[in-house]
């Protein structure tokens, strides 16, 4: 009867995937998500792989700083708006028809 039996092996190996590689996992899924890294840490820590499936079901940081700057671009007036593209227009990065059309989505509610 040898100190590492095949049940010894097994306990082991759980061992280690709980307390070492969820956390780390964890660790670096958690840093991409809005839970932050310390978070994935401490859920993968504490709930293992079942606190590894929650992280992933937490927003991605890039979902995230979309989703804000869109609602950012949404909630800007008409006038901003003419004014940006007036802006890009005097630097040279649009044309005038492209003003004229985006003038026109503004003055018409379509933006």
């Amino acid at each position: 009867m040898g100190l590492l039996e095949p049940q010894h092996i097994i306990l082991i190996l759980i061992f280690l995937l709980s307390i070492v590689i969820c956390p780390v996992w964890g660790y670096k899924a958690g840093s991409k998500r809005t839970i932050g890294s310390t978070g994935g840490l401490l859920l993968s820590l504490f709930l293992g792989v079942f606190g590894i499936i929650i992280v992933y079901l937490t927003k991605r940081i890039d979902e995230q700083q979309f989703y804000n700057l869109n609602n950012q671009f949404n909630n800007q007036s008409g006038a901003d708006e003419l004014k940006k593209y007036k802006q890009l227009l005097d630097d040279g990065a649009i044309t005038e028809a492209e003003y004229r059309t985006q003038k026109a989505k503004i003055f018409n509610g379509r933006f």
